[in-house]
């Protein structure tokens, strides 16, 4: 025997199977959508805060989730990755030059972001990059709190939120004529932490932390998990150029993040934070290993060509 559904009555004839439970309109569940990080965040707001302000906040968080999902929003966070993409070419052109014995710059982000200010048009560029940068981070940080799958999305997405506006300020800062030493400042902080024991342990859990995205990195390469994250309503719509140069860059950004991490770990064994220097220190310290300048070399490569799949990868993401 079936049992009729109130809301069947939407739908003549509609029934529902045996033991299915049938609920009072007002007792029925919420719907999926109310399972959403932001409509949890808005429970908890109403809970705790007083009525008018939990309405405020209600209502902040309405026109945040907006602005962030208007088109023209996302069209412009694009550039974030394009700006992203310019670094890493910019970082794996410098580390082909010092495998060749002349770099201009620190193989990193300052040195990317200096390269490109010498630039009859850097400074306009490097805005450009600085606002697409920050919107970029500010559309994930809305990922995370209003359209994430799961937990763990949500950490994913906080964090290329910090990432891309930490950047995006890294760019700000030159515009306006400073100038950062990325290394210096690493090692810097380094030292700082491990004048601690708390801060030594710090350093090393920060290691290791950077050697597991470093080694995720390459695994999404091998793997080609990178695609998933692709906002394409099948794989045979990405082209095969995105495909080639996303796994070869993930890859090579995974070794030198790998690098990175390992670096931190033996500097703060060592007690010697001058080797805590960050991507500059890692892509030279592969000068010193065996056949290091076709290492540095190859891997500079690699940095470009995964600047290339970032470029690319604005058709898809934002």
């Amino acid at each position: 025997m079936n049992v009729r559904h109130p809301a069947a009555a939407l739908e003549p004839g509609a029934v529902v199977p045996r033991g299915s439970r049938v609920y009072p309109v007002s007792m029925a569940p919420e719907s999926a959508s109310a399972s959403r990080p932001a409509d949890r965040v808005r429970r908890t707001m109403r809970k705790h805060a007083p009525t008018g302000a939990a309405e405020a906040l209600d209502e902040a968080s309405d026109r945040a989730e907006e602005v962030t999902r208007h088109p023209w929003f996302r069209k412009a966070a694009r550039v974030g990755h394009v700006a992203n993409g310019i670094l890493h070419i910019l970082i794996g052109l410098i580390a082909w030059g010092l495998a060749f014995g002349s770099a201009p710059e620190d193989a990193d982000q300052s040195g990317a972001i200096q390269l490109l200010a010498a630039n009859p048009l850097g400074i306009g560029l490097i805005w450009l990059c600085a606002a697409g940068c920050v919107l970029l981070g500010l559309w994930y940080l809305s990922e995370a709190i209003w359209d994430r799958r799961s937990a763990l999305d949500g950490v994913k997405d906080a964090g290329k939120a910090i990432v891309y506006v930490a950047i995006g300020v890294m760019f700000t800062v030159a515009a306006l004529g400073g100038r950062q030493d990325s290394g210096e400042s690493t090692s810097s902080v380094s030292a700082s932490l491990m004048s601690h024991p708390a801060g030594a342990v710090l350093l090393i859990v920060a290691g290791l932390v950077i050697i597991g995205i470093g080694g995720y990195h390459v695994y999404s390469g091998v793997t080609q998990r990178f695609m998933k994250d692709l906002r394409s309503s099948s794989r045979r719509d990405v082209s095969r150029a995105i495909s080639v140069t996303g796994t070869i860059g993930y890859v090579a950004k995974g070794i030198v993040l790998a690098l990175v991490g390992l670096l931190f770990v033996v500097a703060t064994l060592q007690r010697d934070p001058e080797d805590a220097t960050g991507m500059d220190g890692a892509l030279k310290a592969l000068l010193d290993q065996p056949l290091g300048p076709v290492l540095l070399a190859s891997i500079g490569v690699g940095l470009m060509l995964f600047g290339v799949f970032a470029c690319m990868r604005s058709r898809y993401e934002a």
